[in-house]
């Protein structure tokens, strides 16, 4: 019963019957008062709930009815035949998916489920899984595909690979009997890394950490060679002896957990060129390929009375405290390594991989929202309405024909 509420309208059958009372009460003007005693016998008031009109009565209370349970939609499982649900396997178009998810297409076909790739067209993927000539893919693309398959109840099982790009959209609608299959593709971008002691490669693995190991996962597919090999040239030039001797404690904590080498100098060597310069005071001479960590002079300065920063001056950054334990909110709360540690990363470009959806963030990504396909009207439906329409045209031959024999049947005064 999709409409249950509507059938509380079969009350209105009492509308007919009250019509139907009024009807037979009201009086009937004669045409000379004079000669009302004639028709004295025909003009006697009805006595009692006897019924005139039976069949009209009949045919308009079942329309009521008939009308009533139109509205309330019923099901009737007896009359009216399950939908099918269709298996459909949607795959991005994609080498690594291909690759990662070969039996189980492969198997699909062999079951003759429909298999498509995820394109506007949705052509079918053939026996040897080779890949579409379209093989662009994109969070709207996969919804144009999904919403053009929903058109039937299906139960979809999709195929695509796990990057952050998908939740360029809110969310994607799906039907309900849906199923993810994610796979991570190394192959689509080299990661860099930083080739640190004892041949450990640093760089950030495939959940996103920043991880320092000598042999990396094979699932990863590591830059040709190394963004910097041996030690990092650094040069501290702090005028506080305090604060240099923290952030000399905080590179050595980034040595020991990673194995991260700083080549330290307290005054510029000729000739070298260093990738990090900390200081308490801007240098005038600027090197492009240098990151320069700036911290005010004392506590009194913050950093929004230093130098301003422009577009020249995307390698400076400046902290808003003096890098000491009574200073620094950093330092206090021991969040100094692991900051050191960021600018490490972005100075070397190490994390320009993004890392993968979790999976509740794909859980809430893909909402089951699609909207359920209309099914044609059954048999019985359309038999109702052919019945309704019928009951309408008895009740107008009846209701007419009974008005013309009252008509005629009336005495004609002289």
């Amino acid at each position: 019963m999709n409409e249950p509420y509507m059938l509380w309208g079969a009350l209105a059958v009492v509308i007919p019957i009250a019509i139907h009372f009024w009807h037979r009460k009201q009086g009937k003007p004669l045409p000379w008062a004079a000669t009302g005693w004639l028709e004295e016998k025909q003009q006697q008031q009805s006595r009692g709930l006897r019924l005139d009109d039976r069949w009209l009565l009949l045919v308009r209370c079942l329309l009521v009815v008939l009308l009533t349970v139109l509205l309330a939609r019923p099901m009737l499982p007896s009359l009216s035949k399950p939908p099918i649900v269709q298996t459909v396997h949607l795959v991005q178009p994609s080498a690594a998916v291909v690759a990662n998810f070969r039996f189980e297409l492969s198997e699909a076909l062999k079951r003759k489920e429909r298999v498509v790739w995820a394109t506007p067209a949705l052509p079918p993927v053939p026996p040897a899984l080779t890949l579409p000539a379209q093989t662009e893919f994109n969070p709207l693309v996969l919804q144009t595909a999904i919403s053009r398959l929903s058109t039937q109840p299906i139960s979809l099982q999709l195929y695509a690979t796990n990057t952050p790009t998908l939740a360029t959209l809110p969310i994607i609608a799906v039907p309900t009997r849906f199923a993810l299959h994610t796979v991570i593709d190394s192959s689509q971008s080299p990661r860099p890394y930083l080739l640190v002691n004892n041949d450990r490669r640093l760089y950030i693995n495939r959940a996103g950490q920043l991880t320092s190991t000598a042999t990396p996962d094979g699932s990863v597919r590591l830059a040709p060679s190394p963004a910097h090999t041996g030690p990092v040239p650094t040069l501290l030039g702090y005028r506080n002896e305090r604060e240099k001797q923290t952030v000399q404690a905080a590179l050595a904590a980034l040595t020991d957990v990673y194995g991260i080498d700083f080549q330290l100098d307290d005054r510029p060597v000729p000739g070298r060129a260093y990738s990090w310069v900390l200081t308490d005071q801007l240098p005038a001479q600027r090197m492009a390929s240098t990151r320069y960590i700036v911290s005010p002079v004392s506590t009194k300065v913050g950093a929004s009375t230093g130098v301003a920063m422009d577009a020249a001056m995307a390698n400076v950054v400046y902290t808003n405290d003096v890098l000491t334990p009574t200073t620094s909110t950093l330092v206090e709360t021991g969040q100094l390594p692991e900051w050191l540690g960021m600018q490490l990363l972005a100075q070397f470009y190490l994390n320009t991989t993004t890392a993968p959806l979790s999976q509740q963030a794909l859980r809430s990504l893909f909402t089951p929202g699609q909207p359920v396909p209309k099914q044609a009207a059954t048999d019985w439906q359309q038999l109702f309405v052919l019945l309704f329409i019928s009951m309408v045209i008895l009740e107008r031959w009846l209701a007419l024909s009974g008005t013309v024999r009252e008509r005629a049947t009336r005495p004609t005064n002289v």
